[in-house]
């Protein structure tokens, strides 16, 4: 079974999960087919009671057909309002599972693959997919309708019906071909659309930076640049169709001349009504929207097709790897952490190869090295965010790959270099980590973080409402409260990744000393690009060509070891 329609199948699960609100959708869909192929013949009753003025039946038919038409939006109405309902729910149930997975995704995913592509993905694909049912079913009823009402002609004149079939057959054949030449427009418009919205996405995110280095002029010119090429794309998708149904109804025009050359020798013969003939020239177009409707599913199914493999990739994992954990419970972590002949490769390339070192609980423990050593992804080892390649991560001798979700990301919290502050109170941001936490735990671990002050200074204090990414918040009071949301987690490990790095010489001095107390009760490990922040560590790690080149304290590195000892004199020259 091809990749496509296995998507397709798992869409069909979201229905399935919803059946009696799809099979009401279904049946409704049904009932307006069946009820509107009765128009028609009512209609070419109407015209023969007209050719005899019989004013009775006449009368008779409008008011059935009057009561018809009603009986039709009333239906119509029942439908649209169930199809945006089932819609609602399944747009729902897609992105919430999406959302899931992507929470799973092992960090390296989102480093290698631009946000914008998860948001096109997560808005516009799974809409197009919650709405395929709503085209289809209401195509189908349309399908079935005109197949009826073809019926219905071959009934009035065999040769007629026949000739509509041929109709039909020969338009379908222009309209496969015009699908054809579509999808692949329309393919390329989508993969120019996508990267065109993860730009926008990057602009947006990095607008800061954009102005600080006079970016301007090169970033438009690579966002026009870009928007030109999505545009002519969807220019040339949209130019394809088009075109091709114009072509398509000049066809048409050609042979609804020979149907009306048909029709009047019919009619000269006695073979057909004039009453049929005009239900039927009335009723052709429509019946010739059958290749429409046809067309329109199969369009529909190619655009699903599209999508559906954009979106179950994320849920089902095709394109992107899993955290992987396991299903053993741990609940008292003292904290010991082990490295046992660790490789990793990061796209394909190695950076880390028999890794191994200890770090014992209850420490302050830095790593430092030169930049693109691989320190912050010894971290991102450490809490799962990247899985290793070979060899094993022991935390208390448990292997890291055999511990539970719920075990590690209760044992261990992070403290990013740029954390984000989502769009909520200080008070509810902090609360994040730690949901059952009060007030005055709040004010404690802010307290401890140096951060405490500066949110009181504001007129609602914790109240506060921070706004997107933290917008209202320096980068140093983005790092304390993220800081704060760790202690508030109760960890037993507190990783850092340049955590300090957008705070003062004075406050970086305060934080210095609240994470060596913090070490009493915690491991706390630090990657550390300012050596000035961790001289009071426990153990220093130096990272240098991806090994463990040494080991030891500040004053002993500063004695035994060359490459730590450049890296603090560099940091001299440039702070102090």
């Amino acid at each position: 079974m091809k990749k496509d329609t296995k998507n397709l199948i798992e869409l069909l699960k979201y229905y399935k999960k919803y059946k009696m609100l799809s099979i009401g959708v279904i049946i409704l869909s049904l009932a307006y087919a069946g009820i509107s192929l009765l128009s028609p013949i009512y209609e070419g009753k109407m015209l023969g009671f007209f050719e005899e003025f019989d004013k009775n039946n006449i009368i008779k038919i409008a008011l059935f057909l009057l009561i018809l038409r009603i009986v039709i939006e009333i239906v119509t109405n029942l439908w649209s309002r169930a199809v945006l309902k089932l819609n609602g729910k399944v747009n729902f149930d897609l992105k919430k599972d999406m959302l899931e997975s992507l929470t799973n995704f092992e960090v390296k995913n989102f480093d290698n693959t631009n946000s914008g592509i998860f948001i096109s993905r997560l808005n516009k694909d799974t809409t197009e997919l919650s709405e395929l049912f709503d085209y289809i079913t209401d195509d189908l009823s349309g399908v079935i309708l005109n197949v009826s009402f073809i019926i219905y002609v071959l009934y009035l004149n065999l040769y007629l019906g026949m000739f509509l079939i041929l109709n039909i057959i020969l338009v379908y054949m222009l309209t496969s071909k015009k699908l054809f030449y579509y999808k692949r427009t329309k393919k390329d418009y989508k993969e120019k659309d996508e990267k065109n919205v993860g730009l926008y996405t990057d602009i947006i995110r990095g607008i800061r930076e954009i102005k600080d280095l006079n970016l301007k002029s090169v970033v438009l010119k690579e966002a026009n640049e870009t928007q030109l090429k999505t545009i002519k794309a969807e220019i040339k998708c949209i130019h394809t169709r088009r075109t091709w149904n114009r072509w398509i109804a000049v066809f048409q025009h050609i042979l609804d001349f020979i149907f009306i050359l048909l029709s009047i020798y019919f009619i000269m013969n006695n073979s057909l009504q004039v009453s049929s003939f005009l239900i039927i020239f009335l009723y052709k177009n429509k019946v010739l929207n059958l290749i429409s409707y046809i067309s329109e599913i199969r369009e529909k199914l190619a655009d699903g097709k599209v999508s559906a493999s954009r979106v179950f990739d994320i849920i089902t994992y095709k394109s992107f790897s899993k955290e992987n954990y396991g299903t053993m419970e741990v609940n008292d972590i003292n904290g010991n952490i082990e490295f046992d002949n660790v490789e990793f490769q990061y796209n394909s390339k190695e950076l880390f190869k028999n890794l191994n070192f200890k770090i014992e609980p209850n420490k302050m423990i830095a790593i430092v090295g030169k930049s693109g050593e691989g320190k912050s992804t010894i971290l991102k080892l450490i809490s799962k965010g990247y899985s290793v390649n070979s060899g094993k991560i022991l935390i208390d001798n448990y292997n890291i790959n055999d511990l539970s979700e719920k075990t590690i990301k209760n044992s261990i919290s992070v403290v990013s270099q740029l954390p984000y502050i989502f769009n909520l109170s200080i008070k509810d941001n902090i609360k994040l980590a730690n949901p059952t936490a009060t007030d005055e735990e709040i004010i404690k671990v802010c307290k401890k973080a140096q951060i405490h002050d500066v949110i009181t200074s504001m007129e609602k204090g914790y109240d506060t409402m921070v706004g997107e990414n933290g917008v209202i918040l320096s980068g140093g009071q983005k790092q304390r409260i993220a800081i704060a949301r760790a202690l508030i987690k109760k960890s037993k490990i507190i990783l850092l990744d340049e955590a300090t790095s957008s705070l003062d010489n004075s406050n970086q001095e305060k934080i210095k000393n609240v994470i060596k107390e913090l070490s009493k009760d915690h491991t706390v490990i630090i990657v550390a690009h300012r050596l000035s922040t961790i001289v009071n560590s426990d153990n220093i790690f130096v990272v240098n060509n991806h090994k463990i080149c040494a080991s030891g304290t500040h004053t002993e590195l500063m004695k035994n070891c060359e490459e730590y000892r450049n890296l603090y004199e560099i940091e001299e020259y440039w702070y102090f």
